[in-house]
């Protein structure tokens, strides 16, 4: 009777000690499994992730090169001519000068602003056609100094020459000394606020291949004014690496 009961005793330890294996078994499978399901979902979600960063950052090149494409960012320089096919309707800003139409409101907001400001711009170049950039380059004593025909940004109607009135006696008005009147320095500090940049700014002259000229304005438009005013660049600079700067919504 005593053995009956040992041997009972041993089979139940024996079973309870095969459940605990084989419990112990289904539960490391349990929490393995558990494991690689996370880890799966984890690599899955990882690879989403960057499948839509990737998508994310095609579709912002995209954006900016679809904005580079722009009129307001167009690249008139001695490499690059304005294309043949770059379409100007232009209007009279004041005085018989005349600019591209779609810059016109900003262009005369800006000078009114200043003049409001208690200071005397005045416009002294906008829009010039083919024929008058070429009069210019054949009598100009200079012509390093002087745009080819077909790559100045004057032709295409988005840059405007504007100097301090009290300048205009001086005999020539475009030089350096510009920067330090009165009418310029606001122009330099708020032509951004308006879609404008400083063209040719100072120490730039062997990106732009064009001298320092404190009285240069173009129209990019605000939001890219802002960014090139910002940072310091020339047109040239932002466009070829405007990746780095652009944020493209």
């Amino acid at each position: 009777m005593r053995n009956r009961k040992i041997r009972n005793q041993m089979i139940l330890i024996i079973l309870l000690v095969i459940a605990a294996v084989m419990a112990a078994f289904f539960l490391v499978h349990r929490i393995s499994a558990i494991v690689q399901q996370k880890a799966q979902k984890d690599a899955e979600e990882a690879a989403q992730k960057q499948a839509e960063e990737e998508a994310a950052d095609q579709a912002r090149l995209e954006k900016i090169e679809n904005e580079k494409n722009q009129w307001y960012l167009i690249l008139v320089n001695n490499q690059n001519a304005m294309p043949d096919d770059f379409e100007i309707e232009t209007v009279e800003v004041e005085d018989g000068y005349y600019i591209d139409e779609r810059v016109n409101e900003a262009l005369q907001e800006m000078l009114a602003d200043c003049r409001e400001a208690g200071y005397s711009p005045r416009l002294i170049s906008t829009f010039r056609t083919r024929e008058t950039q070429q009069y210019l380059y054949d009598h100009t004593a200079n012509k390093a100094d002087t745009a080819l025909p077909g790559h100045s940004e004057h032709e295409c109607g988005l840059a405007a020459d504007i100097v301090d009135a009290d300048s205009l006696g001086w005999g020539d008005p475009l030089i350096d000394k510009q920067e330090e009147m009165p009418a310029q320095k606001w122009l330099m500090e708020h032509c951004q606020d308006y879609g404008f940049i400083l063209r040719y700014p100072k120490d730039k002259e062997d990106i732009t291949e064009i001298i320092y000229e404190p009285w240069h304005y173009r129209y990019v438009g605000k939001e890219h004014a802002a960014i090139i005013m910002s940072n310091g660049l020339c047109l040239e600079e932002y466009l070829e690496n405007m990746e780095d700067y652009y944020q493209a919504q």
